[in-house]
């Protein structure tokens, strides 16, 4: 899995909090601020971070929205 996030950001660390909690392995990528519209907007249609990327197959491409994220996880 790969997590977009800044790291700074409030909500992506309640998104790696879940992601350890879970004992689930995922990789990061930092995002620049005002640049990361470019990468995440397409992906989610969104404009804000976390975005998670879970790469499994049968799954969705993009999940933003730490909620949403863990909900995700969830299930």
């Amino acid at each position: 899995m790969l997590l977009l996030q800044f790291s700074t950001s409030h909500y992506c660390r309640k998104a790696r909090l879940a992601l350890g909690y879970k004992d689930i392995s995922y990789q990061v990528k930092n995002l620049t601020p005002g640049l990361h519209l470019l990468e995440i907007k397409p992906l989610t249609g969104l404009g804000t971070v976390p975005v998670l990327l879970p790469e499994i197959e049968g799954q969705p491409q993009a999940i933003g929205d730490s909620t949403q994220i863990f909900k995700f996880l969830e299930s």
